[in-house]
């Protein structure tokens, strides 16, 4: 009777308290989410210890009541607080005994989302023991392990049940400084904040049935929580602006056709995914190239180039020597860099040498003809000028010519007469030693009478210091 009256009448009551508040919601509620708080109360039955109570089979059961809070971080890890008092009925000299105890710890689900949510408990507290007939009051430090489920009644409302195991730990004179082993049956009923399904990715699946639970934000989902990709392009729909995709085309971030090289054909049918930007191509996204020149048409800047030329990056006929005649016209491809050529792109056929001799009643001055200083001796350089004239002469036999000596203005005028005289006359013998008819030569020397040029400048006065050939006939 003593079971019955203790432990029946109050765990009815509960279990009472319990139906009543769930009524339908249960199965609505099934599906309890994370975070929330609850507080309630706890009834139930503690088997205590033979060294404080005795071994009495009467003493081996007591009922307990208390209250506790508890706080679910997320689906599998919670935590809690409790107070018990536990009034114990004793046959040894310490007589009853009042057990009260307080613990917090942690509680782990196994399986979150289920009715009936087996749990995992470990805590750690302090128990007080206060004896109606021993010598003092004593407590002591007290670790417990348990296991049971929770059941989720309605939005408010939960049921628990949990078996637990409590060592406490006594001082040497407490007891004999024997630990105590209690074990505790306990029935739990509390309220809490109403908890609401989560649905972390926001796709209108909770967690609790979503399979893809890290779906992107505005993707369409099916009733799984799995995105959808109706044209199958690798970007879901709803997130997908262009959702009737042909099957494999290769598509941007939007989900819409690319065309990587931007020649209007889209990548998936295009036979030629690199070509050129700007180049014109066909309907299968190959560049044409209408001159066969191997420059792509859109990009040739000269498309009409005949078969076979040979071209530059730009589809132009090359101009290898950079003289303006293309190499297909080209008929000197190699004339020198700033060289004038023709339209043939050759260059024009080199000036007539100068006469060595002058036309008829003209004068020829002998440029590279000069003489040691104040002497009539002529200098190495002067015979490459002379042997010309000697050639020219030979060649030329009815040429008269007068070889004319001029000097500047420096120094005594009969002097420079008479140095005049000497040079030119010296032109002569070397002309005639050279093969020349003396007979068609005259040596004339005008000294400083007539300048071509200022003889106040070193300019003017070389100028003025030359041989000239006269023709006479």
């Amino acid at each position: 009777m003593k079971f019955h009256t203790r432990l029946v009448t109050p765990v009815l009551v509960c279990l009472a308290l319990a139906l009543f508040s769930s009524g339908p919601a249960r199965a609505q509620h099934d599906d309890e989410s994370t975070p929330s708080w609850d507080f309630g109360f706890l009834l139930g039955g503690g088997f205590p210890d033979d060294p404080l109570v005795g071994d009495s089979e009467s003493q081996k059961f007591n009922l307990l009541y208390g209250l506790r809070v508890g706080h679910l971080f997320n689906d599998h890890w919670g935590i809690f607080a409790d107070g018990i008092l536990n009034p114990l009925d004793g046959d040894t000299a310490h007589g009853d005994v009042d057990e009260q105890g307080v613990q917090v710890g942690g509680e782990y689900i196994f399986n979150p989302g289920s009715f009936g949510r087996w749990f995992l408990s470990a805590g750690a507290g302090r128990a007080w023991y206060k004896p109606d007939a021993g010598p003092t009051d004593f407590d002591g430090w007290r670790y417990s392990l348990g296991f049971g489920q929770r059941f989720m009644m309605s939005e408010t409302a939960r049921l628990r049940w949990e078996i637990r195991g409590l060592q406490t730990m006594l001082d040497d004179e407490d007891l004999g400084g024997e630990d105590l082993t209690n074990i505790q049956a306990i029935l739990g009923f509390s309220w809490g904040t109403a908890s609401k399904p989560v649905d972390t990715d926001g796709d209108g699946v909770k967690d609790k049935k979503d399979k893809c639970p890290d779906t992107p934000h505005g993707a369409t989902v099916d009733e799984t929580g799995c995105p959808k990709d109706s044209d199958g392009d690798g970007v879901y729909d709803g997130l997908d602006q262009c959702p009737d995709t042909p099957k494999g085309e290769k598509v941007d971030a939007k989900g819409c056709s690319m065309d990587s090289d931007g020649d209007g054909v889209k990548d998936g049918p295009d036979q030629c995914p690199d070509t050129p930007r700007g180049a014109t191509v066909d309907a299968k996204g190959c560049p044409t190239d209408s001159d066969g020149d191997g420059v792509y048409d859109g990009v040739d800047r000269c498309p009409n180039t005949p078969r076979g030329t040979k071209v530059d990056a730009k589809g132009c006929p090359l101009d290898s020597d950079g003289d303006g005649v293309t190499d297909d016209k080209d008929r000197c491809p190699d004339t020198p860099r700033g060289t004038q050529v023709d339209a043939n792109g050759c260059p024009p056929p080199p000036p007539p040498p100068p006469a060595a001799i002058p036309e008829r009643g003209m004068t020829l001055v002998l440029e590279g003809v000069n003489f040691e200083y104040d002497s009539a001796k002529l200098t190495a350089g002067s015979a490459a000028t002379l042997d010309k004239v000697a050639a020219s002469l030979i060649e030329h036999t009815e040429a008269k010519i007068e070889i004319d000596g001029h000097t500047d203005s420096k120094g005594n005028d009969a002097y420079n007469l008479k140095l005049s005289q000497r040079r030119a006359q010296a032109v002569k013998e070397y002309l005639v030693s050279k093969g020349v008819n003396e007979a068609q030569l005259t040596a004339q020397g005008y000294g400083e009478k007539q300048p071509v040029a200022s003889n106040d400048t070193e300019e003017g006065r070389a100028q003025n210091r030359r041989v000239e050939l006269k023709r006479l006939d």
